[in-house]
């Protein structure tokens, strides 16, 4: 049976959002406006999921998706949407959360935009069906594997590493068998981790076959197995970031900032806003991304031990002791205030569920700046409320979509005490 419906808005994770007879229905693919025949599906939270059969009125702000995979690859689902309506709702993102917790917030710098091609960072899923293998991602909300043969996203290098993954898997994996390919465009080429799904121990023919691949794709680095043990097969050229006059060597499956133009503005809004600092902390630091290849010293605090590896060893080729790392679960053990009080400038960049047990100490504390990196508008419109209680404003915020044509939205915010 099918419902027609008005969409009314574009919800959280990026479906149109409708209600009828007191019943709220979320459609992917519609868009504000428009009127749709929808198939119900599934219950979700309070609402129904419902499959789009037809838009029988569009809205003037539909545009021709590009990819030939959209609809399909559970990526990319807001490509039909105008960019600047598109933009503009990405915004509306974070005004929503910090309006519903009650923070104060300036006019948003400029957004950073998102762009065709830039994403340097893929996680492919790979599987093999009889003699073949499929490479892709997952279609939305499915365990099936899109073949993708061109994805607009990604940079060009990672895009040409799908047809090389499925002629390599397709002699490795079992029948029915797959793996994710963890794969990073660093500064030196492509770093790969090929992660099977179940432990397949690599036979000797396995590794040969693996070599071979990695020269006829040009990587610099292929490893095989989970990313805390992962078997290195062979390094051709280290996997290198730099982040000013500082060299990392990344690990296997390292996290990156997904685009380097994001990157590289989040590095200047730092610098900018940390200003005069002397000493910096840099909490939930990965690779120290945002704050390392600069004048002041900084200690980074992170709970991944290969992270904090490649950090303390890029601070002993700096030398000057002006870069330390820690090894510390600041969920489980968050700094407190009085350590807090050594440092100028406080910089974080936790993960999405934010970081309100450091935040509560931070508000205690006696850190004059603090610099917030988000990946989540809700978490850190609620970690800011309690910065904002405890005496520190926020002063600038900059949007950015690192993550082109999705629900996903980010921000790298200024906060004064």
């Amino acid at each position: 049976m099918t419902v027609t419906l008005n969409i009314l808005e574009i919800g959280a994770r990026g479906d149109g959002v409708a209600e009828e007879d007191g019943q709220r229905y979320f459609v992917p693919f519609a868009l504000p406006g428009e009127i749709v025949e929808v198939e119900p599906r599934d219950k979700r939270g309070e609402g129904i999921v419902a499959n789009l059969v037809e838009v029988l009125a569009p809205s003037r702000h539909r545009e021709p998706a590009p990819c030939k995979h959209f609809g399909i690859c559970g990526g990319c689902s807001l490509q039909h949407w105008r960019r600047d309506i598109y933009a503009g709702w990405k915004n509306d993102l974070i005004s929503r959360a910090l309006e519903q917790r009650g923070v104060t917030a300036p006019a948003f710098e400029p957004a950073l935009a998102g762009l065709p091609g830039e994403r340097r960072r893929a996680d492919f899923v790979v599987r093999r069906q009889g003699r073949r293998a499929v490479a892709g991602f997952h279609e939305r909300a499915s365990q099936q594997v899109v073949d993708v043969d061109a994805c607009f996203v990604v940079t060009p290098r990672l895009a040409g590493l799908l047809p090389h993954l499925r002629v390599v898997l397709a002699g490795i994996l079992p029948e029915g068998g797959s793996a994710d390919a963890i794969a990073n465009d660093t500064d030196t080429g492509l770093d790969v981790l090929v992660r099977p799904h179940k432990r397949i121990p690599l036979s000797l023919e396995a590794n040969q076959k693996l070599v071979a691949f990695a020269e006829a794709a040009d990587l610099a680095r292929l490893s095989w197995g989970d990313r805390a043990t992962a078997e290195l097969v062979v390094t051709r050229r280290q996997p290198s970031l730099t982040f000013g006059e500082v060299s990392v060597e990344p690990p296997p499956g390292a996290f990156l900032q997904a685009t380097r133009r994001a990157e590289q503005a989040m590095r200047e809004a730092v610098a900018s806003w940390v200003g005069d600092t002397k000493r910096v902390a840099d909490l939930f630091s990965g690779l120290g991304t945002l704050t390392i290849g600069r004048p002041w010293r900084t200690t980074l605090y992170e709970s991944d031990k290969l992270s904090v590896a490649a950090v303390e060893a890029a601070g002993r080729r700096l030398g000057g002791g002006r870069l330390t790392a820690v090894r510390r679960d600041l969920f489980r053990n968050a700094l407190m205030a009085s350590e807090l009080d050594a440092f100028g400038t406080v910089v974080l960049d936790p993960p999405r569920a934010g970081a309100a047990a450091q935040c509560a100490e931070l508000a205690r504390s006696k850190v004059k700046r603090v610099v917030y990196a988000s990946c989540d508008p809700g978490s850190f419109a609620r970690d800011v409320r309690v910065l904002q209680d405890g005496g520190y404003r926020l002063e600038k915020l900059m949007p950015i979509d690192q993550f082109l044509w999705s629900a996903h939205v980010e921000l790298i915010a200024y906060l004064a005490k």
